[in-house]
C-alpha cells in the first residue's frame, strides 16, 4: 500500500470525525509503509487478536432493568500479557476501543514495557447512575472479565473509572489468576494513576521547553480541563513555578494573564467543584481557552478539542494531548505545518502506564512514591528524548516518529517468535 492509497482512504482528509480514529489501521499502514515491513507483520498486527462484547443486565434503583454493553479488546499477544484501561462513556463505540487498544501497544513498546495493548469499555454515563448502580454494574463487569480465558490482563482506570469503582472490580476477581487490577484506592495498597500522569507531563512540559530554548520557570500554561487529571497536572506544573494562566471545567474557563493564583482556586474548587463564579480572573469559555496566549496548551478533558475547523487559531508552540484523539488527525497535520509541537497521546499517557505496570509488580511495596514518580519522570523524558531525535533525523512528526519507533520494535519481537505464534 502506498502513500497515495492512504491519503485516499481517508488520511488526507479534514475531520471533524477523524478518519484515523475510525479506523486505526491507517496509521498502522502509514508506518508500515515506512518502515518497509513485511507483509506478514503488518496482517498479525492490523486486526486485534480477541474482541469480545458482553451486555450486562444492570438492575436500576427504580426497579427497571437495562443493558450496559461491555468492549474488551486485546490487540496483541505477542508478549503474553496485555495492559489497558477501562473506560465508562455513553458515546463509546467498539473502533475507539479498537484504536486505543492498538496504541496501547505502540505506547508498551515506547516504554520497552513487555506488554501488548489492550483496551476495555462500559457503554453508560456514570453521572447518571447512581453509587448503587455502579457498584451493581462493577459487580456484573467483573463476572464477565473474571473468567477471561488465556493471557494475563493487566486493567487500570481510564475515562470517568473512579477509584472506588476499580476498588468494586478488584475486590469482584481477586481470587483470578489471570486479571490484575491497578489504580486502587490508597488502602488497598494502590497507587494514584493521575498523579504519575502529572509526573510524565511535566517530564514532558519541562523537556520541551529546555529544547526551544526556554526556561520552564515562568513558563505561561493553560488546561483545558479541571477533573481530576486536571487538578494532579495543574498542581504538579505549579510546582514547578510555571504560570497558569487558563483553567477550564464543564462551567466554562479562567483567565489571568499575570497567572491564576492555583492554591486560592484549589480551596474554593474543593468547597464548590466549579470554576464559574471565581472573581480574581477573567471568565471565559471553553473555546477561548484554546486561544489564549501560552507557551504550553494541556488538553485533559476530552476528545476532538482540536480539530480541522478551530486548530487555526491555536498559538501555543507546545500542546499535549492527554485524552485519546484529543488533537485529530488533520489538526495535526495543520499545527505541524504551523511548526506547533504536538505531543501526542502516547506519550502524554505514559506515566499512568508506568504507576499501572509499577502497581502490578507491587513496586510502591518495597520503593517510596518519590523513587517511583523520579522513575516516571526519568523514563518519560528518556522516551520523548529518543522519539524528538528520530522525528528530527527521519524530518517526521513526533506523532509519526513515535509510532514508527513503537513498531519497529514489536515488529522485531514477532520475527524472533515466528510466524506462528
Amino acid at each position: 500500500m502506498t502513500a497515495t492509497d492512504l491519503r485516499e482512504l481517508g488520511l488526507g482528509t479534514s475531520d471533524p470525525f477523524d478518519e484515523l480514529a475510525r479506523n486505526p489501521s491507517l496509521a498502522l499502514e502509514e508506518a508500515a509503509v515506512a518502515l518497509d515491513l513485511e507483509s506478514w507483520i503488518v496482517e498479525r498486527l492490523r486486526h486485534p487478536v480477541e474482541e469480545t462484547i458482553s451486555y450486562l443486565q444492570l438492575v436500576r434503583d427504580s426497579g427497571d432493568v437495562v443493558s450496559v454493553p461491555l468492549f474488551q479488546v486485546q490487540h496483541s499477544a505477542l508478549f503474553g500479557s496485555t495492559m489497558g484501561s477501562l473506560s465508562l462513556r455513553p458515546d463509546l463505540q467498539l473502533h475507539t476501543c479498537e484504536a486505543i487498544a492498538m496504541e496501547r501497544t505502540w505506547q508498551a513498546a515506547l516504554l520497552g514495557l513487555p506488554f501488548g495493548g489492550a483496551s476495555y469499555g462500559l457503554v453508560c454515563d456514570p453521572d447518571e447512575l447512581s453509587e448503587r448502580e455502579l457498584l451493581r454494574l462493577f459487580t456484573c463487569a467483573a463476572q464477565r472479565l473474571r473468567f477471561q480465558p488465556g493471557r494475563q490482563a493487566i486493567i487500570f482506570p481510564g475515562g470517568s473509572c473512579r477509584r472506588e469503582c476499580i476498588a468494586k472490580l478488584f475486590a469482584e476477581t481477586r481470587e483470578s489468576g489471570n486479571l490484575i487490577v491497578t489504580g486502587k484506592p490508597d488502602c488497598l495498597a494502590g497507587l494514584n494513576l493521575d498523579r504519575f500522569q502529572a509526573e510524565g507531563l511535566a517530564a514532558i512540559v519541562s523537556g520541551e521547553l529546555r529544547r526551544i530554548g526556554k526556561q520552564p520557570a515562568a513558563a505561561k500554561v493553560a488546561i483545558q480541563g479541571f477533573g481530576p487529571l486536571g487538578q494532579a497536572v495543574s498542581e504538579r506544573l505549579a510546582s514547578e513555578a510555571l504560570v497558569l494562566v487558563a483553567l477550564s471545567d464543564n462551567s466554562g474557563g479562567l483567565y489571568r494573564a499575570d497567572g491564576l493564583i492555583f492554591d486560592d482556586i484549589r480551596s474554593r474548587y474543593d468547597r464548590e467543584p466549579v470554576l464559574f463564579g471565581y472573581s480574581e480572573a477573567e471568565a471565559i469559555s471553553r473555546a477561548d481557552l484554546l486561544q489564549v496566549k501560552s507557551d504550553v496548551l494541556v488538553l485533559t478533558s476530552g476528545s476532538n478539542e482540536i480539530h480541522g475547523k478551530n486548530c487555526g487559531a491555536i498559538s501555543a508552540p507546545l500542546v499535549i494531548e492527554t485524552r485519546w484523539n484529543g488533537v485529530t488527525a488533520a489538526a495535526k497535520r495543520n499545527l505541524a505545518a504551523r511548526n506547533i509541537q504536538v505531543i501526542p497521546w502516547s506519550i502524554a499517557t505514559s506515566g499512568a502506564l508506568l504507576g499501572a505496570c509499577f502497581e502490578s509488580c507491587q513496586s510502591q511495596i518495597t520503593d517510596s512514591l518519590r523513587d517511583l514518580l523520579f522513575k516516571t519522570h526519568a523514563c518519560v523524558e528518556r522516551t520523548l528524548g529518543a522519539v524528538v531525535r528520530y522525528a528530527r533525523d527521519n524530518e517526521e512528526s513526533v506523532t509519526q516518529a513515535a509510532r514508527q519507533i513503537a513498531l519497529e520494535r514489536v515488529a522485531s519481537c514477532a520475527r524472533l517468535c515466528g510466524r506462528g505464534n
